[in-house]
C-alpha cells in the first residue's frame, strides 16, 4: 500500500516539476551553443533537459523517502 503511494508522489513530483524546470531553463542563453535558426534544436535540448532533471529530482525524493521509511 506504501509502495502504491510512494509511486503516485513520484509521478506527481515528476510530472509537476517538468513545466517549472523548463521555465526556469528558458532563463538560460543556448543560442550561443548552437547555429542560427536552430530554434527547434534549443526547445528539444530545454524538452530533453527538463525530464532528465524532473526524473532525478522526483528520484533523489523518492528515494529519500523510502530511507525514511525504513528507519521506522
Amino acid at each position: 500500500m506504501f509502495e502504491k503511494l510512494l509511486f503516485m508522489g513520484y509521478l506527481l513530483i515528476f510530472l509537476g516539476l517538468i513545466p517549472i524546470i523548463y521555465r526556469a531553463l528558458m532563463a538560460l542563453d543556448f543560442s550561443q551553443l548552437f547555429q542560427r535558426n536552430s530554434q527547434w534544436q534549443i526547445k528539444f535540448l530545454m524538452g530533453i533537459l527538463s525530464i532528465v532533471l524532473a526524473f532525478l529530482a522526483a528520484f533523489a525524493v523518492l528515494t529519500t523517502m523510502e530511507y525514511i521509511r525504513s528507519l521506522f
